[in-house]
């Protein structure tokens, strides 16, 4: 059976909160640029989200995505079509792995006064009463990380791709290598964030390159996909056929624009937690 809905345009602009709009604003049919498709298994339920009403989301029947059974008035995702948001549904607080969150990456854009509430990096609850709420929210901290203020207007990050691996979820990034001075060099990034954190400590971040047998550095993550080895790949990266393998594409880039010059590269997750524990040391080393 062949379902069909349609999610826009609907009347909206950047100057509107999700739930109201002042009757000063002038709003203009505008387009849903749809930003996460994602199926709860577990919930049996499909959420998308879109650009309309600041990026709210709406949980639908998977039987039948025309079937809304909850409507959120709760900005999540991008209200741009360019701007990037990344969405997965991974174990998360306030029981994890018992209890189920969607991690969500968005990028920072000044184009309305409410984009400043929305986190760049955030756990959100799937609990039927709460959904979509950050998952634990205290005075000062929550499943939740913000970029700072004097920083997020000149420092873009670009959300590739999030993913869950053994009690950890990552997401792929591509942003500036530095938040201040006059360099212009982009680097991609894997963060990571312990699933059991209710308040985004363990949130940390570490470079992630791919460079070519010449020497070449592919340095813009452009797509990435979570797997096993086969046999061969298993072997020559000295794990075993079920762990976790990371295969992720790259470009090579100048600033924010890509070439057509690209790569792929992979990385085992046992290496990778490895790197991550050895920069932890070093950074509380001094």
């Amino acid at each position: 059976i062949k379902v069909r809905d349609q999610t826009g345009p609907k009347l909206d602009s950047p100057e509107c909160a999700p739930i109201d709009c002042p009757s000063s604003v002038n709003r203009r049919l505008t387009d849903n640029t749809n930003k996460v498709l994602l199926i709860d298994y577990v919930g049996s339920r499909v959420i998308a989200c879109g650009t309309l009403f600041q990026g709210v989301c709406t949980v639908r029947s998977m039987q039948n995505i025309s079937l809304v059974d909850q409507d959120v008035q709760e900005a999540v995702v991008a209200n741009n079509g360019d701007a990037s948001t990344v969405a997965f549904i991974a174990p998360g607080p306030p029981a994890p792995p018992s209890t189920m969150v969607m991690y969500v990456g968005v990028t920072y854009i000044n184009n309305s006064p409410y984009r400043g509430e929305i986190p760049a990096v955030s756990s959100r609850s799937l609990q039927k009463e709460r959904m979509f709420q950050i998952a634990i929210s205290h005075v000062t901290t929550g499943t939740r990380m913000y970029i700072n203020t004097f920083s997020r207007d000149t420092y873009p990050v670009k959300y590739v791709y999030g993913f869950s691996s053994e009690r950890f979820s990552y997401f792929l990034t591509y942003q500036l290598k530095l938040t201040h001075g006059q360099s212009n060099e982009w680097i991609s990034k894997l963060v990571r964030l312990c699933q059991e954190d209710s308040n985004y400590y363990s949130y940390t971040e570490i470079p992630i390159e791919c460079i070519g047998e010449d020497g070449t550095k592919y340095n813009s993550v452009q797509a990435a996909y979570l797997g096993h080895p086969g046999q061969d790949l298993a072997e020559s990266l000295n794990i075993q056929t079920s762990d976790d393998v990371l295969f992720a594409v790259f470009s090579q880039a100048n600033g924010n624009v890509s070439t057509n010059k690209t790569a792929m590269c992979v990385y085992s997750l046992r290496s990778i937690r490895r790197k991550f524990m050895q920069n932890i040391k070093a950074c509380f080393n001094g």
